[in-house]
């Protein structure tokens, strides 16, 4: 008796299991009006993700790592696919830190085509730059470094990963972090570091290390077309 009561109440389990899963899965027609009308309902319990059209943005960002240093700059990105894009920095100082001995002049940029995991083209990316840079620079120390003649970049190149993520409702606006590192030639003049000291000497060497780092605030712009 107690064998049988189990079969029954098994099968009476998995009838009520497959019933379940029917009325999921399909249209149930139901009488709502009395009068014979009859629409057909969709069963709330599964809700499908239906992800919003990608479009192609275009991201004008400041780095407020550059600006601290007192460096004006400004990077505008494109996307060119999905999990593709273009990045275009470009940083300019003219000035000294409160006294001639102590400065960091420069005009560079550093052209990079970046990867995304994501085919949003939003969280992680890595990227490959090209860069070149004018310089001269001075830290309050013995001498000065300028590029040879004020007319021989750093010139070289590099790798760089980061992070992007949106921090407004609309996806707007977004907040970047950044850093790279690579490998640059330099011919460079050194100068005793006094109001126009005397050149030293003159030097040609490879950097390798840390060419970039950032926190990037950006704004992006739907490039989609509008009908």
């Amino acid at each position: 008796m107690g064998v049988r009561l189990c079969h029954i109440m098994l099968t009476f389990l998995l009838f009520s299991m497959g019933v379940a899963h029917s009325q999921e899965s399909q249209f149930e027609a139901v009488d709502l009006s009395g009068n014979g009308i009859v629409v057909d309902s969709v069963s709330t319990s599964r809700v499908v993700d239906t992800p919003s059209e990608w479009n192609r943005r275009l991201h004008v960002k400041t780095n407020l790592v550059g600006l601290g240093l007192a460096i004006a700059n400004v990077s505008v990105e494109v996307d060119l696919g999905k999990h593709w894009s273009f990045a275009l920095p470009v940083n300019y100082s003219s000035w000294d830190y409160m006294k001639p001995t102590t400065k960091f002049r420069t005009f560079s940029m550093y052209p990079e085509g970046r990867f995304w995991i994501s085919k949003r083209n939003n969280g992680f990316f890595i990227g490959a730059h090209f860069g070149f840079a004018y310089y001269n620079y001075a830290l309050n120390g013995d001498y000065r470094f300028q590029d040879h003649d004020g007319k021989t970049p750093a010139l070289g190149g590099g790798l760089s990963i980061g992070y992007r993520l949106p921090i407004s409702k609309n996806k707007k606006w977004n907040v970047e972090f950044a850093i790279g590192a690579g490998s640059y030639s330099r011919k460079y003049d050194r100068f005793y570091n006094v109001t126009d000291g005397r050149l030293i000497d003159t030097t040609n060497k490879m950097y390798l290390g840390i060419d970039n780092a950032a926190i990037n605030f950006s704004y992006s712009f739907d490039l989609k077309k509008r009908k």
